[in-house]
């Protein structure tokens, strides 16, 4: 299931430029374009649905499967102390595109959080070039198969 007019669709029917740190029959991981930080990685499901509500279960587990997976190749990629994953559903909670998506969004170890509140606030960063996009993900889809080989030991 594709929506034309869905940016997430177009990225992954290759009509649009992404730094691609995962990609498998039902899910793409790639590097967000207006990241909070370094190591701001989307899991998008291939199949298109608004939201995690609506998304089949076992894509939604999938997803998060994924997310599971990169998150801690994020963290040794850019030495974050924490990974954090957000599932925007709605324009009002925070979704900017209509296609069922996670955010994994590392918490930089020089930023002081307190709390929720205080973390969302701090998500600024300046946007980064397409050489910087593909460059973090060619570090973190390294340390995803180093973690793999380590799994394989």
């Amino acid at each position: 299931m594709v929506d034309e007019s869905c940016v997430f669709c177009r990225i992954i029917g290759g009509e649009e430029m992404v730094s691609i740190v995962h990609e498998d029959d039902r899910a793409v991981a790639f590097m967000d374009i207006h990241p909070t930080g370094p190591g701001h990685t989307l899991v998008v499901s291939r199949d298109h649905y608004a939201t995690l509500f609506d998304a089949p279960e076992d894509l939604a587990t999938h997803c998060l499967r994924v997310a599971k997976k990169i998150a801690p190749a994020i963290q040794r990629a850019i030495g974050a102390e924490s990974v954090n994953i957000f599932a925007p559903n709605g324009k009002d909670g925070g979704q900017e595109v209509a296609h069922f998506h996670l955010h994994i969004l590392p918490v930089r170890p020089e930023i002081e959080i307190e709390g929720e509140e205080e973390f969302l606030s701090a998500l600024e960063a300046e946007v980064p070039t397409r050489p910087e996009l593909d460059i973090m993900a060619a570090r973190i889809s390294r340390a995803i198969q180093d973690t793999n080989q380590t799994e394989l030991q």
